[in-house]
């Protein structure tokens, strides 16, 4: 009988192994660089050509190796940074599995040259496809270079899946990033098509590697938190509650130096900024966890990006005691969204602290044209001149809305007989048909006739309002633009910008001019017209985290919803936001005309309809 149990050829399994360590190229520069951070690096050097996908070479000065080390550095599970069983149990490494040169050399050309401190001449290898070609003498300083070329040559089937260069190169730069921030001690300069991207100094002051990296305008908004307890202790920064993305990718947690994504110190750090954030906003995080490597498991994951605690709850309560402190220490400093205001005999009790943005909605051409000073002066969104009331509506939309939106009620209020309208008195429903009574908790616009009451919500109206005019300019190709009379300046990593760069020219379709200013710095020049006085920079730090997902995508084409999405959000009315009566007048008017009045963008619910029948039952008064 055949066998159909066989050992596979070493080169194979290579491969094989090669598939789980290097997955991208931005893979084999993460391994590369955990191994000059191991042989004791003060400088890190990586080159970069074709995002990667053609050259990579990363240099150091460490330790260095001698010829038989080299050469045995390519076989498999080859390792000097363990040597039993034991010391799985106190890793103080970044690499010690032995897997990641002959992963990297089995799917590339890789030439290696190294020397240590007292050896008389380096040693130079050369490698094709896992197998060494050549092994000589080379003049070489103390420490180790590795160039790498043409990763996954012999792998095509690897090599279809791989990205643009510009997300190539991203990905290179945000791992470049995410080690420089974890060792502030050594230099990292990293180069593409010989063009500066990273140039981090080292240094002894974990902030000024923050600000070459991030730029001041972060790290002036950032809290410096400590502490410690039995065998852990945390140092790093987190944001102010005013300092938020639309996305988590400015999280950095490390344990014991090594840069990980974990659920459980997730959880503690939204636990501490709870009800300190606006909805689905992120704080900015640098943690650094020091803890006993006998009480974690770093083996779990081919990345090693996922650890396991053994004391998860005490390890979830300290990070989290640590933040909620940090928070409070700065609070005298920091501003709280969504903080409200207590409203006695039409006086305001405390400082609501709140930032407020002028609300914007423009009736005609040359009010979208009028300075954001002039506008704040009138204290009003709205032109004078009142348009023709042109009714549209999709009933089928609002149908599937006042259906679930009943879901969205508090569960005390899903107790009350309060009724919403059948779809077909929906669809008969004209908000203007309505007299506006004012606002609840100045978020909710309250109109009211001999039918009912309804409540809409001011942020979801806006929003779209701001979105469906933005669409529908977008399609025309006529976006009313707004040149700023003093550009803003906005500064980004490095990854996110090789990721701006590459979209400028799709950015500026949407109204949004936006010049490279060298240095990880961009200049806001202007701007669409419906977001004139609105957060520039945090608008286009909120469509930079957005880019990220284009790799996932098969055009920017289809991130523009989301953009155009974002940008109504933020140039809507928010909550807790004072209305004058004509500002809410105009505002339910222009609701009307939009194709689908009672739902926004995201899909809640705008408008709430309470039957007076009901409310007099509920009052016996029938």
């Amino acid at each position: 009988m055949e066998k159909r149990i066989r050992v596979l050829p070493e080169n194979l399994s290579n491969k094989i192994a090669a598939g789980e360590v290097v997955e991208r190229p931005a893979s084999v520069v993460k391994e590369l660089i955990e191994n000059s951070i191991d042989a004791g690096a003060t400088k890190v050097v990586i080159e970069v050509r074709g995002g990667g996908r053609k050259y990579i070479r990363v240099s150091d000065d460490g330790s260095g190796m001698n010829r038989d080390d080299a050469i045995l550095a390519f076989e498999r599970h080859a390792t000097s940074k363990i040597s039993s069983e034991d010391d799985l149990c106190n890793i103080h490494t970044l690499g010690f599995r032995g897997e990641a040169l002959p992963s990297i050399a089995s799917i590339s050309i890789l030439s290696l040259i190294t020397s240590t401190r007292d050896a008389d001449a380096g040693t130079r290898i050369h490698i094709e496809g896992g197998v060494i070609k050549d092994v000589r003498d080379a003049a070489s300083p103390t420490g180790t270079s590795i160039e790498i070329q043409n990763i996954f040559f012999n792998t095509p089937a690897r090599l279809k899946f791989m990205k643009s260069d510009t997300t190539e190169l991203s990905h290179i730069s945000n791992i470049v990033t995410q080690q420089s921030l974890a060792h502030p001690s050594i230099h990292f300069k990293m180069d593409h098509n010989r063009k500066t991207l990273i140039n981090a100094p080292l240094t002894d002051n974990p902030l000024h590697r923050l600000t070459a990296i991030f730029g001041r305008e972060m790290t002036d908004n950032l809290i410096e938190i400590e502490g410690e307890c039995d065998k852990m202790r945390l140092k790093g920064f987190i944001s102010r509650p005013t300092l938020t993305r639309s996305d988590k990718g400015n999280q950095y947690l490390y344990v014991n130096s090594r840069y990980i994504k974990d659920k459980v110190i997730s959880h503690a750090i939204y636990e501490a900024y709870r009800s300190l954030l606006p909805r689905d906003r992120h704080p900015v995080i640098f943690l650094f966890l020091s803890i006993d490597p006998e009480i974690i498991d770093v083996n779990v994951h081919p990345s090693k990006v996922e650890v396991r605690f053994s004391n998860q709850r005490e390890t979830h309560d300290f990070v989290g005691e640590v933040i909620r402190k940090g928070l409070h220490r700065g609070k005298k400093s920091v501003s709280i969204p969504h903080e409200k205001r207590v409203v006695s005999n039409g006086k305001t009790i405390g400082d609501s602290r709140i930032e407020r943005f002028e609300p914007l909605i423009f009736s005609d051409v040359k009010a979208r044209q009028e300075s954001a000073s002039t506008l704040r002066d009138t204290g009003n969104f709205y032109t004078a001149r009142d348009r023709p009331s042109v009714k549209k509506r999709v009933d089928i939309g609002a149908k599937r809305v006042m259906e679930t939106a009943v879901d969205y009620l508090p569960s005390k209020e899903k107790e009350l007989p309060l009724r919403l309208p059948s779809p077909s008195t929906l669809s008969d429903t004209v908000f203007t048909r309505f007299n506006p009574v004012g606002q609840a908790d100045n978020s909710f616009i309250v109109l009211e006739n001999s039918n009912g009451i309804i409540m809409v919500d001011q942020h979801a109206a806006h929003e779209r309002i701001l979105y469906e005019r933005l669409i529908k300019d977008m399609k025309g190709s006529r976006i009313e633009v707004q040149q700023l009379l003093v550009p803003v300046s906005v500064e980004i990593s490095g990854g996110e910008s090789i990721l701006l760069k590459s979209h400028i020219n799709d950015i500026m379709k949407l109204g949004l001019e936006v010049e490279d200013f060298g240095r990880n710095r961009f200049l806001i020049r202007s701007i669409p017209a419906l977001l004139v006085g609105q957060d520039y920079s945090r608008i286009l730090l909120d469509i930079v985290d957005k880019l990220s997902q284009v790799e996932q995508m098969k055009s920017f084409d289809e991130i523009t919803d989301e953009i155009i999405l974002l940008m109504a959000c933020h140039g809507a009315i928010k909550a807790n936001q004072h209305l004058k009566p004509d500002q809410i007048r105009f505002l339910i008017r222009d609701l009307e005309e939009t194709e689908l009045p009672y739902t926004c963008p995201h899909g809640r619910p705008i408008a709430l309809f309470f039957d007076m029948n009901e409310i007099k039952k509920k009052f016996m008064r029938r």
